[in-house]
Parts: structure tokens; C-alpha cells; sequence
């Protein structure tokens, strides 16, 4: 009996061991199944677009301009320069420019701002310019008439109708006592470009005009500009004598004169206001050209004076 259980239970062992052992193979021989979260009900969150941060540009070194920064030009006249500076001063914005008339060596441009600045009357010399070519080119007179138009007329005016017509004589008057549609029917009928041209011929290449002269600034240029297109004039580069003469009286007969010549008793041809000022004055044996743009006129008068009186002492050593 003992031996039948014996024999039993270990038949009972044999079978379970074999039972383990199939179990434990199926498992090895099983595949893995890694089941993750399907993608399609997850809502993806788009990625948030970083703002875009504006740069500012720093300003270029050789743009920036500082008033304590005056520089003259190669081969001025030192003793000129010396005057200009002393005069002027480093507390404001200026550009100074100086050429005797009957010594082409004998000049000085100092400033401490090289760019072409905004102007108003001093603009008007380069349309009496192109308006003088004009007429000695044949293509206008003095009994040519200007129909003002509506884009001429400027607001608030009175003196001019529009569709009414006016001789060139009567409206270059009025542009140079500061009559805006005067102005535009002058420029309209020579022509932006045309004055622009002039400008460059005269050596003038800072030099630019508005479309009109219905705003605060009738265009730009320099002092250096300026002193180079009186320069022409009195040379007669792009007019001939008898009309660059014809452009100085009328400057000369056009009032008030800028604060630049006020007290000088000699013959000036001057044209501007407290911003920029340019002339030509002649008398006592010498002639020169200066114009002068500054953001403060305080000194413009002193200055007139000075290179006045440096002009007058050279000229009696001589």
C-alpha cells in the first residue's frame, strides 16, 4: 500500500513538472503587446510662435553729428576759420561758407553738420535761376502770361484768382514777397526738374526743390551750395552776364534783407531769412560770396560784420 502511493504521488510530480514546463514555454514564445494612448482623440497643442522682437538699428558712427564737431575744409583760409569758429560757437547746429570773388584760393567752409538742410526763401534764388534760363533760352518773355490754376493757389491767398492770368514780371514779385501761389505758378511752368538741373550745373549738388511751396520747406541744400550757385552767377556759368545780372537785382530789391547783411554798407545781393542767408557783397575794392544755415540765428548778424571787416583790412595791405 505504501509502495501504490509512493508510486502515485510521484506519477502526481511528473505531471505537474511537465505541465510548468509547457506553460513556461508558451510564455517565452508570447508577444509582447505595448498598447499607448492613440493619438487620434489627443488634441495636439500647436506650438506657440515666439513674438517677434523688432531691432532697432543703431545709427551709422559716421552719421551722427555732434555740434562740438566742426570741421573746416582742406585749403580754407585759417585766419577765416578762426573767425567763423570763434563766432559760432559749439553749442549749435551751423554750416558757414566764404569765397572771395577775385582770389579763387582764398575761401573757408566750416561745420559741424555736412547734410543739405530745409529752407525756404533761399530756395527761391534757384527758380529765379531756371526762370532767367528760360527766358534766355527764348522760351518765355516779359509779356508772357501764367494761368494761375487750382493746384497753385494756396490757402488763405488773395492776391492771385484762380483762372485768371498774370504776367511773369507781376508774379515773380509776389513769389519774392512771400506769395505761396505765385511761387507754385513759377515752379509749375519751369518745371521741378529743370530747376533741380540748374541747381547741379550751378555746382549745387546737395541741392533739391519741393514740388511746391505750399508747406515749411521749399526743398534743400547747404551753405556751401548756396555760396557755390552765387559763385556761378557771378562767373556766369549757366546764365550769361546780362541775366545773372538780372537775378542779383532782383534779389537786391527784395526786403527785408537777411539779419546775415543788415548793417553793411556795401553792395549786397543777399536773399533768405533766419534759417539760411546767402550773398554777394562788393565794395570798398574787395567782393565775396558767404551764406551761412544755422539752428539758431543769434550770431548771424556778428558773423556778417567780422567777415566784413576781414575783407576790408586785407584789402587795404594789399
Amino acid at each position: 500500500m505504501k509502495h501504490k502511493v509512493l508510486i502515485g504521488a510521484i506519477i502526481t510530480t511528473l505531471v505537474a513538472f511537465l505541465l510548468y514546463t509547457t506553460n513556461l514555454k508558451r510564455v517565452d514564445n508570447a508577444k509582447l503587446k505595448v498598447v499607448g494612448p492613440t493619438t487620434s482623440n489627443v488634441n495636439k497643442k500647436k506650438k506657440a510662435k515666439e513674438p517677434k522682437v523688432k531691432t532697432l538699428k543703431e545709427p551709422k558712427v559716421n552719421s551722427i553729428e555732434y555740434t562740438n564737431h566742426v570741421k573746416a575744409k582742406s585749403g580754407s583760409n585759417k585766419k577765416l576759420v578762426k573767425i567763423i569758429k570763434k563766432t559760432m560757437g559749439v553749442d549749435d547746429s551751423y554750416q558757414v561758407a566764404v569765397q572771395d570773388l577775385t582770389n579763387s584760393s582764398r575761401y573757408a567752409v566750416v561745420a559741424n553738420t555736412q547734410k543739405a538742410h530745409d529752407a525756404k526763401k533761399a530756395m527761391k534764388l534757384f527758380l529765379l535761376i531756371a526762370l532767367y534760363e528760360q527766358e534766355q533760352n527764348g522760351k518765355i518773355n516779359s509779356r508772357t502770361a501764367i494761368k494761375i490754376k487750382k493746384s497753385d493757389k494756396a490757402k488763405g491767398d488773395k492776391m492771385f484768382q484762380v483762372n485768371m492770368a498774370y504776367g511773369i514780371a507781376y508774379l515773380r514779385e509776389g513769389m519774392l514777397k512771400g506769395n505761396k501761389t505765385a511761387s507754385n505758378a513759377l515752379l509749375r511752368k519751369v518745371g521741378v526738374n529743370n530747376v533741380d538741373s540748374v541747381a547741379k550745373r550751378m555746382g549745387a549738388t546737395q541741392t533739391s526743390i519741393a514740388k511746391n511751396f505750399n508747406g515749411d520747406s521749399y526743398g534743400k541744400t547747404t551753405a556751401n551750395d548756396l555760396t557755390k550757385t552765387m559763385v556761378g552767377l557771378y562767373q556766369g556759368r549757366v546764365l550769361n552776364r546780362q541775366h545773372a545780372s538780372r537775378v542779383l537785382r532782383t534779389i537786391a530789391s527784395s526786403c527785408p534783407l537777411p539779419s546775415m547783411v543788415n548793417c553793411i554798407c556795401c553792395g549786397v545781393y543777399a536773399i533768405g531769412d533766419d534759417d539760411f542767408a546767402t550773398a554777394i557783397v562788393q565794395g570798398n575794392g574787395h567782393a565775396y560770396s558767404m551764406s551761412i544755415w544755422g539752428s539758431n540765428n543769434k550770431n548771424f548778424n556778428k558773423l556778417g560784420k567780422q567777415i566784413n571787416n576781414w575783407f576790408s583790412k586785407i584789402n587795404r595791405h594789399k
